[in-house]
């Protein structure tokens, strides 16, 4: 008796907690606002600074190269894109500056901007997925 009592209190912790993680969960999608504005504004003025020298950002502003990374989680494109970039020197910026590049390249891709900056510790739970566009064509 005391074993199934146990066993029991156990399961219901569990769903207490489950329910719990669910209640918190926040956005899932690229696509949700997972950035807000001035985070990109920060991302475009590193992407200047560190990126610039080889690459331009109509590169990264077509869908194409976002279309790539369809199905992912937003942590691997960040790790992919740090642990490649600078190609002289990769891993050189700070992992916020490379967060903030990745958010610009969202915004490049027209994807929408939300209240909040995009944290480190969500980039796992959030999934890139189309469609993208091509918000450098809003501005003209």
């Amino acid at each position: 008796m005391k074993r199934l009592f146990c066993v029991l209190s156990v399961l219901g912790v569990l769903v207490g907690v489950a329910h719990s993680l669910m209640a918190q969960e926040g956005p899932t999608s690229v696509q949700d606002g997972v950035y807000s504005d001035a985070q990109a504004e920060r991302g475009e003025k590193f992407f200047g600074e560190a990126c610039m020298v080889c690459h331009q950002p109509e590169e990264f502003s077509d869908g194409g190269y976002l279309e790539g990374w369809s199905g992912q989680n937003v942590n691997d494109f960040v790790e992919f894109v740090r642990s490649t970039m600078p190609e002289d020197n990769p891993g050189r910026l700070k992992r916020r500056e490379y967060i903030d590049i990745i958010t610009y390249f969202f915004k490049l891709n027209g994807l929408p901007a939300g209240e909040n900056d995009l944290e480190r510790k969500s980039l796992r739970g959030i999934q890139i997925e189309g469609p993208y566009g091509d918000a450098s064509q809003d501005r003209h």
